[in-house]
């Protein structure tokens, strides 16, 4: 797998998908800290950029889009704890 940051492009073997500027945020996230469990409540602050009131609904929406467009294994969902990216 390969991002370029500037074309918001992912690219997996031979296939290329178009990520929007957020999924393209939460993807380089997650890699950043990929094997670690991260909170919803930590990447609405650190992806979305405000903290959380209780809502994090909008965290699982971009999950489920990027999951469409990278694959469901890439990303992992950690019941009660956040989502991971394997190592």
């Amino acid at each position: 797998m390969k991002s370029i940051r500037a074309q918001a492009q992912f690219y997996d073997q031979d296939q290329s998908m178009i990520l929007s500027p957020l999924e393209y945020s939460l993807f380089q996230w997650l890699k950043l800290h990929r094997g670690d469990v991260i909170s919803r409540e930590t990447l609405l602050k650190n992806v979305w950029g405000f903290q959380s009131n209780g809502d994090t609904r909008t965290v699982d929406m971009c999950v489920q889009r990027l999951r469409k467009k990278i694959g469901a294994e890439q990303i992992l969902t950690v019941h009660g704890k956040g989502y991971l990216m394997p190592a």
